[in-house]
Order: C-alpha cells, then structure tokens, then sequence
C-alpha cells in the first residue's frame, strides 16, 4: 500500500512538471510570435523592397490586427509591389481590417484611397457599402472605379441608384466599372434599367447606359441602339453602333448600312466595325449600297466587303472602280477579297482605250497593288505602246511593284 501511495505521488509530480515545461514552452512561443511580429511591423520600413513586401504578407497571415494600422499606411509605399503585397495581406486579414479601411477611404493621399476601396470590394463585408457610395463623389476617377468595382463585387442593392448616376461619369472606365457593377447586382433586370437611361437628357449618362448595353449580350438591348444610332450626340451614336456589332444581330444591318453615310468620321468607322463583325449576313445589303449609295456610303461599303472577303462583290467593286472617288477603295476590296481574280478586270481596263487615261492609269496602280505576276506582260507592253506619260508611268511602278512581290 505504502508503495501505491508513492507511485500516486511520483504521477503527480510528473504531472506537474509537464505542465509546467508546457506552460514555459508556451510562453517561449508566445515571445517568438511577438518578436517576430516586431520585427516584421519593423521590417515595413526597411530600405529594400522585397523585405517590405515580404513583411507585410507575413503580417496578413499572423491575424493580429495590431497590423492593421501598419499595413493601411504600408498602401502609400513608393514600391508597387510593396503596396500590392499590403491590400492582399489586409485582405487576407479579413474583417478585422474593415474599419480602418473604410477611414482610409478619407486618406488625402489618392493612393491609400482607391486601394482602401478595391480592398474593401475582396474582404466582401457589408460594412463597406455605404462608405463606398460616398466614394463614388471621389475627385479621384480611380477610387470612383475601385469603388463601382468593389460595389458589384458586394452585391448590395443600396447601390443601384448611384450606379446609375456614375453611368454618367466623365471617365470612361468608371463608367464601364459602374455598368459591370449594376449587371452584377440587377443580373437580368439591369438591362432595362439600361435602356431608359438611353432616354437621358444626359449625353455621358446615355453613353454610359450605350457602353454597359455592348456588354450585357442580350437581344433586348437591339432595337433601343438601332433607335440610339438617331441620337444627337455623335459619341452615343459612335457606341451605339459598336455596341451593335458586338451583339452581332443581323437586324441592326440595315440601320448599320444606312449611317455609313453619317457626317461624323468616328461614326462611320464604328459603323463599318460593327458590320464587318456581323459578317456575311451584311453582304447583300453592303452591295446594293455599293452600287446605289451615296459616295461615303459606297466608300464604306466597300472597305467592309473587302475585310469579310465577298467575293460575290468582285463585280460590282470592279464598276465602282470607275468612279474616281472609289478607285482606291474599290482597288483596296479587291485585294483584300480575292488578289488573283482582281487581275483580269484591272487588265482589260488598262487596255481598253475606250476608257479615259486617268482610269487606264489608275488600273496600271492598281495592278501594281495586287502585285500578280499575270500582270507582267499587259504593264510591260502599256509601258512601251502606251501613249499616255502617266499611264505608263503607272505601269512602270506597277511593274517594278510586282516583281517586289514576287
């Protein structure tokens, strides 16, 4: 018995001890974790980057949130990388770092600000969406796209009216970033939401509401940017035709094809975009025009057969050719559709001296443009039986050009 008691005892000691060595093993942790929270806040400010950087990532991942105040101010270092590391390590530490960052909203330093608010969007906290709002009144246009883009990211339906009212935004990426965030929030719904801005008395509210429709990919959006390639601002009907090419329905041809001839050149090449991105179903339209249209009409027409390649097109580009406002066009088409088949057309013309020289000339150049070897013998004998100086002039260059490409 007597022996029993002094194996309890022995126990007990044991126990003590282990607890003892484990508390003192425990302290000795702590003390490691606070010397190298220590050193790490210290290391926020030493002379090389990669140590600054790497400080404050090793500060997100110890979730003290002493970090916090380090690493809001470690988002205004000289180094990018730096300041990179500092949002991730503040979003890494999560919630904890809310508060401050929504005071950093009010930094006088641009670049502690717009990175509060796109830290503010990954950490995903509700408190944020309020102060976000008010961010989007920032003299600074990348806060205001930090903040759009954090708001779409939140999800928080508070937002929509002032997402709206950012679509007017005289900086074209927050516009975008507003337009991304209320299709984020609204989904579908922000489709229609879109289409009665288009109505806006504000010219940059209805080019905000033109850009975020492009991207919306819904066939809704189609009839409302045919109606917006009508509208008075030359920039929203610019938009209003890319955004049609991007849809690419084959209904907006028409309208498409008529403001080819609009008096604004941003318009006309939008236009000629958006129907070369249609394609084929543009074809018959764009011929008919080639062939009836007035001479921008005909001019853009052209350059967009050319670019899909219409060979049913050869024809009637050949005719245009006549026309001296649409030589150069017409030429340019030809090659781009069908080089080799180009040739014949330019050859007969060159030696039909029914036409005037001006056209024979301009057939020798464009012969020269398609840069075929079939051409060799019709430019060789316009240069020595040709009586017009500039027509074998023309074919001596067009000579010299095709055996270039040869």
């Amino acid at each position: 018995m007597y022996g029993g008691i002094l194996i309890l005892k022995f126990r007990k000691a044991l126990d003590i001890i282990f607890i003892f060595l484990l508390l003192v093993a425990l302290a000795v942790s702590v003390q490691a974790s606070e010397d190298k929270f220590t050193q790490d806040r210290y290391n926020l400010s030493h002379k090389d980057a990669k140590i600054r950087g790497e400080a404050a990532w090793a500060l997100g991942k110890s979730g003290d949130s002493r970090a916090v105040g380090p690493l809001v101010q470690a988002l205004r270092d000289g180094d990018r990388n730096v300041r990179e590391w500092a949002g991730l390590a503040l979003v890494k530490m999560g919630k904890p770092a809310v508060e401050e960052l929504i005071f950093a909203l009010e930094s006088k330093d641009d670049l502690v600000r717009w990175q509060a608010a796109a830290t503010l969007g990954l950490i995903n906290d509700n408190r944020a969406v309020l102060p976000l709002i008010s961010a989007l009144g920032s003299m600074s246009s990348e806060t205001r796209y930090w903040a759009a883009v954090s708001l779409g990211l939140l999800n928080d339906s508070q937002a929509k009216e002032e997402l709206l009212l950012a679509l007017g935004d005289g900086n074209r990426s927050v516009r975008a970033a507003s337009g991304w965030a209320l299709r984020s929030i609204e989904g579908a719904a922000a489709t229609d939401l879109l289409i009665q801005i288009l109505q806006d008395s504000n010219g940059l509210r209805r080019l905000g509401a033109t850009e975020a429709l492009a991207k919306t990919d819904d066939k809704k959006a189609v009839g409302p940017l045919i109606q917006a390639l009508q509208d008075g601002d030359n920039v929203v009907r610019a938009e209003a035709a890319r955004a049609l090419g991007e849809i690419n329905d084959s209904s907006a041809v028409d309208p498409l094809v008529r403001i080819l001839g609009d008096n604004d050149n941003v318009v006309r090449s939008q236009a000629m975009d958006a129907l070369a991105a249609i394609g084929r179903p543009a074809s018959q339209a764009l011929i008919i025009v080639l062939e009836n249209g007035d001479k921008l009409m005909k001019q853009g027409a052209a350059e967009v057969l050319g670019e899909i390649k219409e060979e049913r097109a050869i024809e009637p580009l050949i005719v245009a050719f006549q026309s001296k406002d649409m030589r150069e066009f017409a030429v340019q088409a030809l090659v781009n559709i069908n080089r080799s088949r180009a040739v014949e057309p330019f050859i007969q013309l060159l030696q039909d001296h029914n036409q005037t020289s001006d056209i024979r000339a301009d057939a020798a150049w464009a012969l020269g443009e398609a840069g075929d070897a079939k051409a060799n013998e019709a430019l060789l004998q316009a240069m020595s039986a040709e009586e017009d100086n500039d027509v074998r002039i023309n074919a001596a260059r067009a000579l010299k050009k095709v055996k270039a490409s040869a």
